[in-house]
């Protein structure tokens, strides 16, 4: 008689797969037959997320079980409901357990950083060193710098999340951010490829002084600056285009928080005006802005999209390649606003989108981004549900229709090209 044993690793993987989301099936079928046991533990503890009720008995399992351990890829350690980190801290020695962990998501302090002896943080950066996404949720700022000692011995870390939330929102000030951040070894390892930024803007310039000087921007594919900007903020210098203008000979994908436009002639840069021009590789731009002003983001994106000016009698913008394929501009936006910018935004907009072809030549002399295939409005009426919710669907069609139709009028060009899409994203009406 066969048995469970006999059967093909493909087949007891796809039974298992199938189970993947039941939880106490999964223990079940470890339970009938040691064929189930190494598909059903991979699932089952492949991503571990700690609370406050289930961290003794894991700490247990680590030390007890090590050929369990060596199946956590992926170690959550939150906030607990009240944004408290969880209490006790998780002792160094449980990552050092894991072999095989390469995705670490924590508080700002999970492992008592003041208080590891020289030869815990020693061991505690031989567990990193394995790391390729970190994500960190920074309530306080003063863990960062620890946080930059541990990961730049990460030369295989490729993403890097961090969300930034005080717990007194705008509470962060200038002494705070005078955080002194550890030196880089010679010749730094870490070069990222993932990017993310969210929550308060002050975040930013802590990261810039650890990340920008190391390179550790040098390679990065995706860079998103979802950052939040309070009253006091405005007048600060921004911080965003150090770390835009350190990733722009490689970057393929930006997003930008438009609330306030990014300068585009940063002095603290250093090194002149940017364009997207300045992106050789970049494809994807998606610019958002929850209460950005629609005028001066259209504005910001009019210049943005300008040539460079020329440099030499020689130069021409042919000279210059570009990957650009899309563009994706996610505001709160109504018509009403769209009526209001000039028209000399919008042919600028188009202009520097097409160049010659803006007029729908046969052809065109030059096309500066030859590989264009999208340019979206998305994000209408993101903030009137309500006044969403009293309408008919065939009233907010109708509306919508209004919308798309006055985008259209003032980009003809996109539309002939084939490539302008508009339509409304995130908070929809409600039936």
């Amino acid at each position: 008689m066969a048995s469970i044993s006999d059967l093909p690793q493909e087949l007891v993987g796809q039974i298992v797969s199938e189970l993947q989301d039941d939880e106490p099936n999964l223990r079940t079928c470890a339970l009938i037959s040691p064929a189930f046991v190494p598909w059903a533990r991979q699932y089952l503890f492949s991503y571990i997320r700690l609370t406050s009720a289930n961290l003794y008995a894991f700490r247990t399992l680590v030390e007890q079980s090590p050929d369990v351990a060596a199946y956590v890829r992926h170690l959550d350690i939150p906030m607990n409901a009240y944004f408290k980190p969880l209490s006790p801290i998780i002792p160094s020695a449980t990552l050092v357990q894991l072999p095989n962990i390469t995705h670490l998501s924590a508080h700002s302090d999970p492992f008592d950083f003041r208080h590891l002896s020289p030869s815990k943080k020693l061991s505690l950066a031989d567990a990193t060193c394995r790391l390729t996404t970190v994500e960190i949720f920074i309530d306080r700022l003063w863990p960062l710098p620890f946080w930059a000692s541990l990961l730049n011995g990460c030369p295989a870390l490729a993403t890097l999340e961090v969300r930034a939330d005080p717990t007194g929102w705008g509470t962060w000030t200038a002494a705070d951010l005078a955080l002194s951040m550890p030196a880089a070894p010679v010749p730094s390892t870490l070069r990222l490829h993932t990017l993310r930024v969210a929550g308060d803007c002050k975040i930013l310039v802590p990261l810039g002084a650890w990340l920008v000087p190391q390179g550790a921007l040098a390679a990065l594919h995706t860079l998103v600056l979802d950052v939040t900007y309070l009253t006091d903020d405005y007048d600060a210098p921004d911080a965003r285009p150090a770390l835009v203008l350190a990733a722009a000979p490689s970057l393929r994908e930006l997003t930008l928080q438009l609330d306030p436009p990014m300068p585009l002639d940063p002095i603290e840069a250093g090194s002149g005006p940017f364009r997207l021009a300045s992106f050789p590789r970049l494809r994807a731009l998606k610019l958002c802005g929850y209460d950005a002003t629609i005028d001066k983001s259209l504005a910001w994106l009019a210049v943005f999209l300008l040539p460079f000016a020329p440099s030499s009698s020689s130069y021409s913008p042919r000279d210059i390649y570009s990957a650009f394929e899309e563009l994706s501009f996610d505001h709160n936006m109504r018509r009403g606003d769209l009526l209001a910018v000039p028209a000399a935004t919008w042919r600028a907009i188009e202009g520097g989108l097409l160049g010659d072809d803006v007029e729908g030549d046969a052809h065109p002399h030059h096309q500066p981004h030859p590989h264009l295939r999208t340019v979206a409005f998305t994000g209408y009426q993101k903030l009137v549900a309500m006044e969403c919710s009293r309408m008919q669907d065939s009233g907010a069609d109708e509306s919508l229709e209004h919308f798309s139709r006055t985008v259209r009028e003032r980009l003809p060009g996109l539309v002939r090209r084939g490539v302008l899409a508009v339509g409304r994203q995130g908070m929809e009406c409600a039936e």
